[in-house]
């Protein structure tokens, strides 16, 4: 019986152990710890969970309902202060963890728990053929000890399995940008796990039932309990999976919708770049064709010889000249597209912001560059959009301050860069898991794609993007192979 007994103590230490990995894991897929530099941090909780568990089994030894609801109560407030101390993130993050954790382990629990009765049903069978002679008495004790430590075994094996997939499975669902934060949905993600937790606790409390002054176990007043009481459990924990799964599938599915939308605007945008190309090229031709004209008049003018004619051939001069400047884009980087992105932005900026300086002189595209006129629209468009945003930002915050934007392009060895430097307020940029800086805008479901869009160009054309912030400037670095 001490044998019994010592191995039982040995698999509730295992079962302690595996469970203080699957917390560990589970809350480093959704949080950071503030100490994160330092090597192994994060097997700090599954320490913690070890250390919360023998705390709570030591002050709540007895094994009445009352006491099996304090020890519940207990292991999540003490779990949540630990996520609040140790982990970055909002609240709402870490009421998630706690109650999350705390509803899997409990449904693994009740799921398991049943398979005590095939235990229970072997030892009462040995008893019987002892009792009627069909087996020796003397060895009943030692067959019951080991029957028992099987079960025990079996219990925890099938709870550790349940509290491993469960665990995996949502941790492996949880696709949100901005790890260690968690808005509104959270109260979708609770529903069924304060569910399941609300369940354990009334099976808690109805466990021993008193009759006729004794106690009895619920299960052997309703046996039909044993496969009751597992099913709701399993029920209960794959609503709390699938649930957290489809939420998230739905988060995926709403922001590539809003990247839809956000590639359809920019290709509104580059149909109505290429038409203002289109009219402006037009117009050259256009200026060109009239071009004999002009000259012929010029030649008759020369002809005449007359005193005080120079006047005329010079203001004749003069509305040529005035004209061919109405048409020009006064952006020229040898790319028709570009030309047209760029005036299109520059112009939009002068009119938000007054007084912005800009400047494209330095950027210019070579038959050497591969890019497809898309491709660079989408880089162009998105990056001048974030400047000009950055600029009307700075100007509203800081009336009197200087506001530019400045594009220009280099090569190097054989790689070729383009940069937009522009001015910005100089407030903190955070960095989300893709190492972009995360939009300032409210809606981040919409806004905040453009540097991913640019990326993907980028990489599409075997180079990446940085971001580099000095001060008051900001600069966004865009590499490609030429």
């Amino acid at each position: 019986m001490l044998m019994a007994e010592w191995i039982m103590g040995l698999i509730g230490v295992l079962l302690c152990l595996f469970e203080g990995y699957c917390i560990q894991s589970f809350f480093g897929r959704f949080a950071v710890p503030k100490l994160c530099r330092i090597r192994n941090a994060g097997w700090a909780t599954g320490i913690a969970w070890i250390v919360i568990r023998a705390f709570s089994e030591g002050l709540y030894s007895d094994t009445d309902s009352v006491s099996l609801i304090m020890e519940l109560l207990f292991t999540f407030c003490t779990l949540f202060v630990f996520c609040v101390c140790w982990y970055q993130g909002n609240v709402l993050l870490k009421i998630f963890l706690a109650v999350q954790f705390i509803s899997l382990r409990e449904l693994s629990f009740w799921t398991g728990y049943s398979l005590i009765y095939i235990g229970n049903e072997m030892i009462e069978a040995l008893a019987h053929k002892a009792g009627i002679g069909m087996a020796s008495a003397e060895y009943l004790p030692v067959a019951a000890g080991i029957l028992s430590c099987f079960v025990i075994a079996l219990v925890g094996a099938a709870r550790c399995a349940l509290l491993f997939v469960s665990t995996r499975k949502i941790a492996g669902s949880y696709c949100s940008k901005q790890r260690g934060r968690m808005g509104k949905e959270v109260a979708f993600y609770l529903l069924p796990s304060v569910a399941g937790t609300l369940v354990s606790v009334l099976v808690r409390l109805l466990l021993i039932t008193v009759t006729d002054g004794t106690p009895v176990l619920l299960y052997e007043k309703y046996p039909a309990l044993y496969l009751i009481i597992p099913m709701t459990a399993l029920v209960l924990l794959g609503a709390v999976v699938f649930s957290f799964r489809i939420y998230q599938d739905m988060a995926v599915l709403q922001e590539e919708r809003a990247e839809k939308i956000v590639l359809e605007n920019q290709i509104t945008q580059m149909q109505s770049s290429i038409v203002e190309m289109e009219h402006l090229y037009d117009g050259i031709r256009s200026v060109k064709h009239d071009m004999k004209n002009h000259m012929a008049v010029l030649q008759n003018l020369i002809q005449k010889r007359y005193s005080g004619e120079d006047e005329e051939i010079r203001q004749y001069f003069e509305g040529m000249r005035q004209s061919v400047e109405q048409i020009d884009s006064r952006v020229h980087t040898g790319n028709a597209v570009s030309d047209a992105v760029v005036g299109s932005k520059f112009r939009y900026a002068a009119k938000k912001v007054k007084g912005i300086r800009l400047d494209a002189s330095k950027f210019m595209l070579t038959d050497a560059v591969t890019i497809k006129a898309y491709d660079m629209g989408i880089i162009l468009n998105n990056g001048l959009d974030n400047a000009v945003e950055a600029c009307m930002q700075m100007r509203e915050k800081q009336p009197d301050a200087e506001t530019y934007i400045t594009i220009r392009s280099f090569r190097a060895k054989n790689m070729y860069f383009i940069e937009i430097e522009n001015s910005f307020d100089g407030s903190a940029l955070s960095r989300g898991d893709s190492g972009l800086p995360i939009s300032t805008k409210k809606d981040k479901e919409v806004h905040g794609i453009g540097l991913k869009n640019i990326r993907k160009c980028a990489v599409k054309y075997g180079g990446d993007l940085d971001c580099i912030v000095e001060g008051n400037k900001f600069t966004l670095s865009v590499m490609v192979k030429s």
